[in-house]
């Protein structure tokens, strides 16, 4: 049974050291359900989604007058 191994394995072992096999196992049981989670769903199909609708001005990187007396 793997909890009699678990067992087994933590004799002898700190009590620091058994926290943190219990801590670990706790972020490994999130992970988990993160992970399984229904709730999160991968987004497909966005890239490219709005392209050849932006435009840029052609005297985009013109100076503006606004700053002529700083250049």
């Amino acid at each position: 049974m793997p909890i009699d191994l678990l067992m087994k394995e933590a004799e002898g072992m700190s009590d620091d050291a058994i926290m943190e096999v219990i801590r670990f196992m706790r972020f490994i049981k999130i992970e988990n359900n993160v992970r399984n989670s229904s709730s999160l769903k991968r987004r497909t199909g966005l890239a490219g989604k709005y392209r050849g609708q932006g435009w840029m001005a052609d005297d985009f990187d013109a100076p503006l007058d606004d700053f002529r007396e700083y250049m």
